[in-house]
């Protein structure tokens, strides 16, 4: 049997109710939850932070940065989204999304210079609130917008949005490695458990058993995670992108 990567899922409200026991059993390792947006929290985040915790999917938390004219700073929105997760981190380190802006309503895309601030002064923002940095999620052109910063980033996390599903690695440009790969935003949502029709899949770089290797060497569970096995459904992930490409 070819060794997989660890698949999951990232979920917000627009998913609607979403069963994370069926999503575990559906085969997906770990999920990521739309936390919040500006300095306001995703409708369905306590609820869905909770229930992925019962169901003993791993969690990650993750924040939607907002630039568009009116929203908070980058410290401001870093320090509310730390807020939101005092007292429960969850399981994987939690992710800044900052996403080409012309794809999600902002009228113009900012200069380099202020993405390259916002990006900065929310990561460290973040780390001083909570001991971590965040990681990165973003895409290929937002790497390329954030050069200046390659340095600074290249010893972060990166989960990255790369949709080419021929492709069995990700398209990262200078960064040194991925941890996350969002490989297509078409997975079939109520085969694992959310309302909607379509589902972001992602791959963690690695097989499950290196996926809570990862997770414990954060430090940041309430306890250590122990690997549960259970029976994959027959709706298991079986795309191309999930399988451990050979050295």
């Amino acid at each position: 049997m070819a060794l997989r990567r660890a698949f999951g899922t990232d979920v917000s409200f627009w998913q609607g109710n979403v069963d994370f026991r069926k999503m575990k059993k559906a085969g997906a390792s770990f999920t990521f939850i739309k936390a919040s947006q500006n300095v306001w929290h995703d409708k369905k985040f306590q609820q869905n932070w909770a229930n992925a915790r019962e169901s003993g999917i791993l969690r990650g938390a993750y924040h939607f940065f907002d630039m568009r004219d009116g929203s908070k700073s980058a410290k401001e929105q870093a320090r509310y989204f730390a807020s939101l997760l005092k007292g429960d981190m969850g399981e994987l380190r939690p992710v800044f999304d900052f996403e080409s802006p012309g794809v999600n309503g902002y009228p113009t895309l900012p200069d380099h210079d202020t993405c390259v601030r916002h990006v900065y002064d929310f990561m460290n923002t973040f780390k001083k609130e909570m001991e971590i940095y965040p990681m990165l999620y973003t895409n290929l052109s937002g790497i390329q917008r954030l050069t200046p910063l390659s340095q600074f980033l290249s010893t972060k996390e990166l989960w990255i949005a790369w949709y080419y599903m021929k492709s069995r690695t990700p398209k990262i440009g200078s960064w040194p490695r991925w941890r996350f790969w969002q490989y297509k935003t078409t997975g079939d949502g109520r085969t694992f458990g959310v309302e909607s029709n379509g589902l972001d899949m992602n791959v963690f770089n690695g097989d499950e058993f290196n996926l809570y290797r990862y997770a414990n060497s954060l430090g940041i569970a309430r306890k250590p995670l122990v690997q549960t096995k259970i029976a994959r459904s027959e709706a298991a992930n079986d795309d191309p992108q999930t399988l451990l490409e050979e050295d």
